[in-house]
């Protein structure tokens, strides 16, 4: 099973939120190999209210999912 992890993203301006999938049973790592420190994570608030910017999801990550999705449906 699968969760999305956000982290701020330092490589994109103006600064955005940046979304990665991890696997529930090894959140050190995304599906497209980057380490996540859990300092850096960010929890966007239930309001949908987020002051950080607009939110991105990680291209790898999604890619591999498609992938994963794609080889059990055959």
């Amino acid at each position: 099973m699968y969760e999305m992890w956000a982290e701020h993203d330092p490589a994109v301006s103006p600064p955005a939120v940046v979304w990665h999938v991890v696997a529930k049973d090894d959140a050190s790592s995304s599906l497209c190999g980057r380490f996540l420190e859990p300092s850096q994570r960010v929890v966007p608030p239930g309001d949908g209210a987020d002051p950080a910017g607009p939110d991105r999801y990680c291209d790898p990550c999604l890619v591999t999912v498609r992938e994963a999705l794609a080889a059990t449906a055959r």
